[in-house]
């Protein structure tokens, strides 16, 4: 009987016709050796290793821990200050909304200047969950009424305390200023003013 190009592990014994039964053992094929079986079944099994390597190695999908990281940092510092209508607000009280900071001074031209950008977005995003606050340096109280009455904004107008303790706390030295909070109070950006400022909101809050 012819031989065929096997690679055989073990036999059996099996007469053949016209053989006794001690006939030559004959041997039964495990892996073929042809080329081209061959290579596509090491082929076939890089593969399945390769895939399994991938997926053992691939970055997990990000969770509920990893979604809501912003949510582990602490809030933007609180605070209480009288306003211009004769009562207190609290920053915290405006949570659930996103708020912008407004800091101010009533000598500052440039503040004044964005007064029209701000009524705008005010009137864009408010009824979308934005809130203002303006927050300024302190300064006599009555120059500090008369500026404000002067700039007429809708928003509440708080006055910073002496040493302006709070913009300290936000680490503004310089105004105009504006910092943006997210409804939880982290801050989300700062020192955005003009058309850069309304772009940056509507990345949180869409007008569509």
């Amino acid at each position: 009987m012819a031989s065929l190009p096997f690679e055989c592990a073990s036999a059996v014994t099996c007469p053949e016709a016209g053989e006794s039964a001690s006939a030559k053992p004959v041997y039964y094929p495990l892996l073929p050796t042809f080329p081209l079986m061959r290579g596509f079944c090491f082929g076939l099994l890089f593969l399945l290793l390769s895939g399994g390597c991938q997926r053992l190695g691939a970055p997990a999908e990000p969770g509920a821990a990893t979604a809501n990281r912003q949510d582990t940092r602490p809030p933007a510092p609180d605070f209480t200050l009288p306003t211009a209508a004769g009562d207190s607000l609290t920053l915290s009280s405006r949570r659930g909304s996103f708020v912008l900071l407004d800091f101010r001074a009533a000598d500052c031209a440039d503040c004044r200047a964005e007064n029209a950008n701000l009524r705008k977005m005010y009137g864009q995003f408010r009824s979308r969950g934005l809130a203002i606050v303006s927050v300024w340096a302190n300064s006599d109280p009555a120059e500090w009424r008369r500026a404000v009455a002067a700039d007429s904004l809708a928003w509440p107008q708080v006055l910073d305390r002496p040493a302006n303790p709070v913009a300290q706390a936000y680490a503004v030295d310089a105004r105009p200023a504006t910092v943006l909070l997210d409804p939880h109070g982290h801050e989300l950006a700062r020192n955005l003013h003009g058309r850069d400022l309304g772009q940056k909101i509507a990345e949180y809050i869409p007008l569509d």
